[in-house]
């Protein structure tokens, strides 16, 4: 009779399937599941007990942006640590590879505005001896790894290597660099790439920026040249096509219509983000989800990524990008090169109007919440302004009687950039607009923006705030129905074939936990220092899981992390398409 690995016994197992949870026992042996059910007599090097926990599949996250993360800490800053076993990397079109020597701090530079990841932290921690993107898949799959990664190949870059900066800037490609775009496409794939990403928003309405404060090549490219771009994938007859055209009401949706259509048929999914729920946008679930249903009835492969958990952004002036980046104002200040630029731009009576008439324009959409719901946390140490501590901005632009902008910018210059707000979350409050997105088939809950933004936010704890939340808190969904969004639901949006689910034949990424004990500080998020030269990022207070096990390794326990790195690199695609493979001979 065979001996188990590890036994994980007399637990409350959650399978992630949906079905009804069970007290029993689960069998593995190296990194797979081999039986779960009364395991009691069998012989096994390691038996954790799990009396009174739950049992459940780690969680799979979309949407992250953990490219560079991975170069200095193998659990993803905080995403292990909240029972997330499985990473998306390089979504939005922007990552680190392929890259011509010339173009790298160019590269690091766009990372920098438009995802907030600091140059100095990739200087730092990237070894850059990659030029291809199978030679930087090669790195990625010799680095120690706390989760399993997967990756899409990103369309920036990629424009970048075959046509330049400029050209790509400004122009389509023409059919050489098409064919060449193709070739490059099939090879990442080749190589383990699932697919392609990009941001396709416009000129216009978009906080994805360069360093220079334009916008990026996929987002003022002509919709028919992305669509040719995607061609590669309905040829090759795989893949994914991660898009994002559209934040709320700003941007064009049209691109992923034209694009999941071209790719009918073809085995090539489309992952449409984003959708988001928003109290002060209450029409906005319904009209999401009969768009997306009626292009699914018109038989397009499409499921559409949503962030809905209770999260919320704190930022200064030079991090509203994060909070409100629609805004061409906002962009100005994206643009800056120092803090003194910042502070004389916005010490500039002009700006502070231009600014204004942007955001009375704009609405209450505009940022997290809107502006005027930012409440001031920081002042730096200038005593005159210790009095608006813990106060909305709407309450300072009424006590200074100034709006909101000008209040927000004269405490900007006062602090010398010291000022850090924390905006209303970013999600709705009430549990109502996330139950609707995710009891549709097609919507899928399990994006974090991991690696992004982290002067800003950090949410890689979702999963365990939708835990509380809906389940614990408002006891809205089961346990059985919460694990299959956050697991199965989320592999089979990703096309993963055995992960996300405990049983037989599917690999061993679990949590043991106990519901109770699960817990998230919404106060305030803390701040570590734990990113390259001890820089600092926000991390919100949160987990609370006794294990996290990745490919039938402890990774974590009690929160901490056990040193063991049995993550991989994953892949979803075959090695390479039938269709070339004959193209070619």
């Amino acid at each position: 009779m065979q001996i188990f690995d590890t036994i994980i016994e007399n637990g409350f197992v959650v399978d992630g399937t949906g079905g009804a949870g069970t007290y029993a026992d689960v069998g593995i042996v190296g990194d797979t599941i081999i039986e779960v059910g009364n395991l009691k007599r069998r012989e096994a090097n390691k038996r954790i007990d799990a009396s009174g926990r739950i049992v459940a599949p780690g969680h799979i996250t979309q949407h992250t942006h953990y490219d560079a993360a991975l170069f200095w800490d193998p659990y993803c800053l905080d995403a292990a640590h909240n029972g997330v076993t499985t990473v998306a990397n390089a979504n939005c079109g922007f990552g680190i590879a392929p890259v011509r020597e010339k173009d790298r701090e160019r590269l690091m530079g766009m990372l920098e505005t438009t995802e907030q990841i600091p140059v100095a932290h990739q200087r730092a921690a990237l070894p850059w001896n990659w030029e291809s993107f199978p030679e930087y898949l090669e790195n990625v799959r010799k680095l120690a790894k706390g989760v399993n990664v997967l990756t899409y190949l990103p369309l920036n870059p990629l424009l970048i290597y075959v046509m330049g900066i400029e050209a790509a800037k400004t122009r389509s490609p023409n059919a050489e660099e098409m064919s060449e775009i193709h070739r490059l496409i099939n090879e990442a794939m080749d190589a383990g790439a699932i697919g392609i990403s990009m941001s396709v928003m416009g000129a216009e309405g978009n906080s994805h920026l360069d360093i220079d404060g334009t916008c990026m090549p996929t987002d003022s490219m002509d919709h028919d040249a992305i669509v040719e771009i995607c061609r590669a994938l309905a040829d090759r007859g795989e893949g994914i096509i991660q898009m994002l055209p559209q934040i709320v009401y700003y941007g064009d949706r049209s691109i992923t219509e034209r694009v999941a259509e071209m790719v009918k048929g073809t085995g090539v999914r489309v992952i449409h983000n984003t959708f988001l729920t928003h109290d002060m946008l209450e029409d906005i679930v319904s009209h999401d989800l009969d768009w997306l249903d009626a292009m699914r009835a018109g038989g397009c492969d499409i499921t559409a990524g949503c962030m809905l958990n209770r999260g919320w952004v704190e930022c200064g002036i030079r991090e509203l990008d994060t909070a409100g980046g629609q805004l061409p104002a906002i962009r100005e200040i994206v643009a800056c090169n120092s803090d003194e630029q910042v502070l004389r731009l916005i010490d500039n009576s002009e700006f502070v109007q231009r600014f204004e008439q942007q955001y009375a324009e704009a609405g209450p959409s505009s940022g997290a919440a809107g502006l005027a719901g930012q409440t001031v946390i920081a002042v730096g140490d200038e005593p005159a302004l210790k009095p608006f501590l813990g106060k909305t901005l709407a309450e300072v632009a009424e006590q200074m009687d100034m709006s909101v902008i000008a209040a927000m910018l004269d405490l900007g210059v006062r602090s010398r950039l010291d000022l850090q707000m924390k905006s209303p979350p970013i999600s709705a409050t009430s549990p109502e607009q996330a139950l609707q997105y995710l009891s549709h088939a097609g919507v899928v809950g399990g994006g974090s923006d991991g690696g992004a933004h982290t002067k800003a936010f950090g949410l890689a704890h979702y999963a365990t705030d939708l835990l509380i939340w809906l389940v614990r808190e408002e006891k809205r969904m089961t346990l059985e129905d919460m694990h299959f969004q956050l697991s199965l639901k989320c592999a089979k949006s990703l096309k993963i074939r055995n992960r996300g689910a405990l049983l037989p034949g599917f690999k061993a990424d679990l949590l043991v936990y106990d519901l109770d004990k699960l817990h998230f500080d919404m106060s305030q998020y803390e701040l570590v220092h734990d990113m390259p030269g001890g820089d600092w990022r926000r991390q919100a207070r949160a987990g609370g899981y006794d294990y996290v096990l990745v490919n039938g390794q402890i990774t974590h326990e009690q929160d901490k992390p056990t040193g063991a790195t049995p993550g991989i690199f994953d892949r979803v695609t075959s090695v390479s398409s039938p269709l070339f493979a004959v193209a070619a001979e």
